[in-house]
């Protein structure tokens, strides 16, 4: 007995360094090894910069401004993160990403084997670690990757703690905490998301008992506490109108209209196919052997993705991280399908013959963009040319091969080995025509003191990340700007658009230059520099 139990015990503890060791190449391996990239990543970064020069910790700001836009908690876990490292750079900024991810793969293998057995486990915390976005989004210094580790720890501790007697306040006491504690990094999807996976699947299992369960009163007492208690905070340190904007105004209001992120209804229908690649054909099958097979974890699964899935559909602003909370249930559900689908079963066979396909195709594809690539970095034919050898080798095996373990092992590997070489080579060849460093370095060359550093209808917090200067004079109309020109010196940082409404100025334009997806110039009016 002892034997066995040490077998079993390795066995487990192989699964789950198997899936740590995925996900700390995955996740850091050179994750400092570019800078913060537009969207969101220096303006996140440099609100925790101000952060923890100021040491508050309740109210976001940005350019010295109140930050309206997102509660304290992944700011404050930056800062946190800076103070640990030593220094405020992209590796700092990202650590908490990618260290939350790490952790959500974890939690995924804990919840495939509660469903099933540690094999489902281990298939779909592998198969979240290498679904594209989730590993884009577990190296940037986002919020969403942080906030789906706290959904999924509250679904998890609720699923669990309905099945125990004894105990299961607690674990409900955890799912509610991990919602208060996720609303505080991306307010309300934090208890939408686990309200829709958990409630209505349990109401429909077992009546209105589940909700009158004596059970998650502590629970509900702490999450009460929680909230009041950051609420008196903010209000005594901002006021109502602070509340009132973060709470509505640039949060719950974008449910019903949005002055950005506006998509039709049906965007997400095919957003998240492209988004859960390489995994989306099987995920498909997924979907038809479940409803097909209907017991009671498949239709947990469905029902968690498919709510919340409908419930974002719904909403009016929308971008493809915003659906990150449900790839948790995608992936459980390609775990639960894998694990239990028969060799052979035309469900499994379509889609690795479409996902064998798939990688022939990219291989096709590889050396063109390697050719094309070769301005960026000049071992880009070369790098095409490795892309397409390991594409290759993998669709001929995925396609000949005929047992699942194997055609999903060759998939996870081939996705690890040209993720890894994206980190290593592609992305940080990227870095010069994505990054602000560079533009920002021609600011501070030509800066002295007393200068008016102005950026024009732009948010600039980049500038203000990669200057060091903490208050940037954004200007909004022209007439504002026209009037600083006139009366101080000024350095401007605007659009190349806007340009020729200076005409007639005496200004000099020190550069144009396309970063990112913006042409931007940096004019003066100072005399020669």
């Amino acid at each position: 007995m002892l034997n066995f139990g040490s077998r079993k015990l390795r066995k487990k503890a192989i699964r789950i360094l198997l899936v740590l060791f995925c996900g700390s190449v995955l996740f850091f391996f050179n994750l400092g090894g570019w800078d913060l990239w537009n969207p969101d990543e220096p303006r996140y970064a440099q609100i925790a910069k101000e952060m923890l020069k100021s040491g508050n910790f309740i109210i976001p700001h940005l350019n010295g401004e109140v930050y309206y836009d997102k509660p304290p908690l992944f700011f404050a876990l930056i800062a946190l993160s800076y103070k640990l490292i030593g220094e405020i750079n992209s590796f700092s900024a990202r650590l908490p990403s990618a260290f939350f991810g790490l952790l959500t793969l974890i939690l995924v293998f804990y919840f495939g084997k509660r469903l099933k057995n540690e094999t489902t486990g281990l298939i779909s915390a592998l198969v979240l670690a290498t679904s594209f976005q989730f590993f884009w989004l577990s190296r940037r210094a986002n919020i969403d990757v942080t906030l789906v580790f706290f959904t999924t720890l509250s679904i998890f501790s609720f699923y669990v703690g309905a099945s125990y007697q004894r105990k299961k306040w607690l674990l409900y006491l955890i799912g509610y905490s991990s919602m208060a504690l996720g609303f505080f990094a991306k307010l309300q999807p934090a208890l939408v998301v686990p309200f829709l996976a958990i409630v209505p699947y349990f109401v429909w299992k077992r009546g209105i008992r589940f909700i009158l369960d004596k059970s998650h009163i502590p629970g509900i007492i702490v999450f009460l506490s929680l909230m009041l208690w950051w609420s008196l905070i903010t209000f005594k340190a901002q006021g109502v109108d602070y509340l009132k904007g973060l709470l509505w105004e640039k949060s719950a209001s974008t449910f019903l209209e949005s002055s950005g992120h506006n998509r039709p209804i049906y965007y997400y229908l095919y957003d998240f196919p492209l988004q859960f690649l390489p995994w989306t054909f099987l995920w498909v099958s997924t979907v038809i052997f479940l409803i097909r097979k209907k017991d009671a974890d498949g239709i947990f699964l469905l029902s968690w993705f498919w709510l919340v899935f409908v419930f974002f559909s719904l909403a009016e602003a929308k971008r493809g991280l915003y659906l990150l909370p449900i790839f948790p249930a995608a992936s459980l559900m390609v775990g639960h399908f894998l694990e239990e689908i028969k060799e052979g079963d035309k469900l499994v066979e379509y889609p690795f013959f479409a996902l064998g396909l798939l990688f022939l195709l990219f291989a096709i594809v590889a050396p063109i963009a390697g050719i094309y690539g070769k301005k960026f970095l000049s071992q880009a034919p070369f790098m095409g040319i490795m892309f397409a050898i390991i594409a290759a080798i993998g669709g001929v095996i995925i396609l000949f091969l005929k047992n699942n373990v194997k055609r999903f092992g060759i998939t996870v590997v081939c996705c690890v080995i040209m993720y890894f070489v994206c980190c290593w080579k592609i992305f940080p060849a990227i870095n010069p025509y994505a990054s602000y460093r560079p533009f920002c370095e021609k600011i501070m060359k030509i800066y002295e003191e007393g200068d008016e550093l102005v950026v024009y209808k732009l948010q600039g917090a980049e500038i203000n990340f990669y200057t060091g200067i903490l208050f940037l004079n954004r200007v909004y109309d022209e007439t504002t700007l026209k009037d600083l020109l006139l009366k101080k010196r000024v350095i401007c940082v605007l659009k190349k658009s806007d340009l020729q409404s200076l005409q007639g100025f005496k200004i000099r334009v020190i550069t144009i230059e396309k970063v990112g997806n913006k042409e931007l110039a940096i004019i003066t009016n100072k005399g020669g520099v």
